[in-house]
């Protein structure tokens, strides 16, 4: 089985370096575009189960993906974005915020989750979404946001055991994992 694990599209608030976290903030014109250009990337690529954040960023990246596919959208708090406290709207490139980031660091968030309390969440939801589909479905497609993706990598790749170097989750980047 194959699992794509999608970012959103661009909002106002990534233009405006602010951290979104839960958030409800909706794609801008260029995270549109985004989408449909992710769209038309996977438009060939057989994709048997459409998985959304409930995130209104993530549910229209997944409409828009879903226009060549013509799938129920599943909607599940699982692939729903981290929760980052009192950093919510904040900028996102203060050191303290570059801080959150690092599972080795695991930095308490005010109000929010830390990187591995998160991290155990996305881990767990993917075991439900393998133990689930595996065997029944050739594809599947999650759309969701920049902490999931690398929670995700960490669950095929394991997760860092001394300082990582933060890499940053492009807007509609797609990973592909074979499970």
């Amino acid at each position: 089985m194959k699992l794509l694990i999608a970012r959103h599209g661009k909002t106002n608030w990534n233009t405006e370096k602010r951290a979104a976290g839960l958030s409800d903030v909706e794609l801008n014109e260029e995270g549109i575009e985004q989408a449909k250009i992710l769209r038309d990337k996977l438009k060939d690529t057989k994709i048997d189960v459409i998985i959304s954040s409930p995130l209104v960023r993530a549910k229209k990246t997944a409409e828009i993906i879903n226009e060549n596919h013509n799938l129920n959208i599943l909607i599940d708090e699982g692939a729903i974005e981290r929760n980052l406290g009192i950093y919510e709207g904040q900028p996102n490139e203060q050191e303290i915020f570059n801080e959150i980031r690092y599972y080795t660091k695991n930095v308490p968030v005010e109000k929010g989750e830390d990187c591995k309390t998160y991290t155990k969440k996305v881990f767990n939801f993917l075991d439900k979404i393998i133990n689930e589909y595996k065997g029944k479905v050739e594809t599947i497609l999650i759309v969701s946001h920049g902490f999931f993706l690398r929670s995700a990598n960490w669950y095929f790749n394991g997760v860092p055991t001394e300082p990582e170097e933060v890499i940053r989750i492009k807007n509609c980047q797609i990973d592909e994992y074979e499970v």
